[in-house]
């Protein structure tokens, strides 16, 4: 049986990593086409020109990481509720 404490604490660790994983999200699709078209030299667009796209990125894997959270949440309440009725 999994205590209360250590649900709040797999729910934390998950919900930072998550939080990470946005951030990451942001800055390498931000950067990644940025430093892969620096090498034109003159002709290389300006960084908010990825910005866009980078936010798009950004929202949508927002999106999936708060699914993922709410979904392991429930998750974990369910096992400690199946425990305590056996």
């Amino acid at each position: 049986m999994i205590s209360q404490s250590d649900i709040a604490g797999r729910l934390r660790l998950l919900r930072y990593g998550l939080i990470v994983v946005v951030a990451v999200t942001f800055l390498v699709s931000l950067l990644a086409p940025y430093a892969y078209l620096s090498g034109a030299g003159e002709f290389a667009p300006p960084i908010t020109t990825f910005l866009g796209n980078a936010v798009l990125f950004t929202i949508v894997v927002a999106v999936l990481s708060v699914v993922i959270y709410i979904g392991y949440s429930n998750l974990l309440k369910r096992s400690i509720g199946s425990g305590d009725s056996e």
